[in-house]
């Protein structure tokens, strides 16, 4: 399994307008699970006092460089036009597969 971390920081009296993107967004662009499938979406302030939105999606084999496509264009259209928005995407495994790279199986954890 890979992770996909898609974090978007922006100013609170921006808010409104981001919440409004992402239906457009949406509605759009309907998530495709077999592309990446929704784990969760987190919301937080920050330390500066900025929004933070974590967006964790599990994608299936073979599908990273489209999952990576896909909220890249997801990022870009959420930017355009919202002053201070900000966005980054990491790909990461998840534990089981790392252990797996060191020819190792992963412990059981609940």
């Amino acid at each position: 399994m890979v992770l996909m971390f898609n974090q978007v920081m922006f100013p609170p009296n921006q808010s409104s307008k981001v919440a409004q993107k992402f239906i457009e967004w949406v509605q759009k662009n309907p998530p495709d699970p077999t592309i990446e499938k929704n784990i969760c979406i987190g919301v937080r302030n920050t330390e500066d006092g900025n929004i933070l939105v974590i967006g964790i999606g599990d994608v299936p084999k073979g599908k990273v460089e489209e999952a990576l496509k896909t909220g890249t264009e997801q990022n870009l259209f959420m930017a355009s036009g919202i002053e201070g928005l900000k966005y980054k995407l990491d790909v990461m495994l998840n534990y089981t597969e790392a252990y797996k790279i060191l020819g190792m199986t992963a412990p059981e954890v609940d």
